[in-house]
């Protein structure tokens, strides 16, 4: 897991350094964790911290007033879904490089993130040697997934291979997204249906994530209409 380190020489696996220092700026709801990226970007020479966030509004504020070169990006933020920051900023900042930061390996979340424009995603379990590869490989101008993601990924392509002249079927949806689902189609909010269902308001906004990318919809209408083509909650 990605850890605390106290600041001190630079790592040997990470020391490739270039005359143009990388700026960087961070964005997670999670102090310790946030503080953590913090302390292991600081020892790097190429790497220039500009500044972090905690919510996805101040996150929009800051890297407008600011731009980085590259944005580590947490999808779940506690005020808005961290793939709806994804999408604005790439739309505001084409040149804008987004790392997805997560916990999920679920080839939903990955989907969804690439599908807003990131071009990256990394588990918040690497490590320090491919975090940083990965931020000089985005900075370049490539892409990086680290390798379970990329596991997922392949995986999704073949399955979708397999099936391509199989009879199309209705996307596996869990009980839990069907019981957001149906709340979503009776017009109630995320608070709301955090509040019914007993949920944190994050939980609500990564569910809905999930079901953004299953039904393929860029947005709830589109959700509500997939929904009701394969009779979800029938």
């Amino acid at each position: 897991m990605l850890g605390i380190f106290p600041q001190g020489p630079k790592s040997p696996t990470c020391s490739n350094t270039t005359d143009n220092m990388i700026r960087i700026f961070i964005a997670d709801d999670h102090a310790m964790f946030a503080e953590g990226l913090e302390s292991l970007l600081s020892g790097e020479q190429d790497f220039n911290l500009v500044g972090k966030a905690g919510t996805a509004e101040e996150t929009l504020r800051k890297v407008r007033m600011s731009p980085p070169e590259v944005l580590l990006l947490d999808i779940n933020l506690p005020d808005q879904s961290g793939l709806e920051v994804c999408k604005q900023l790439r739309e505001e900042m084409p040149d804008l490089k987004i790392m997805a930061l997560s916990m999920f390996s679920d080839e939903s979340y990955i989907s969804a993130m690439l599908g807003m424009g990131a071009q990256g995603y990394l588990l918040k379990n690497t490590g320090k040697a491919e975090l940083c590869t990965a931020i000089r490989s985005l900075a370049a101008g490539k892409t990086y997934f680290s390798k379970e993601v990329t596991d997922v990924i392949m995986r999704g392509l073949m399955e979708n291979r397999t099936g391509a002249n199989a009879a199309k079927e209705a996307p596996k949806v869990s009980r839990r997204e069907l019981e957001v689902l149906r709340h979503i189609m009776d017009e109630k909010t995320t608070p709301e249906i955090a509040q019914i269902l007993f949920l944190s308001e994050k939980t609500v906004e990564s569910h809905r994530a999930a079901l953004l990318a299953k039904l393929g919809a860029r947005n709830t209408a589109g959700m509500v209409k997939t929904a009701l083509h394969w009779k979800l909650l029938d």
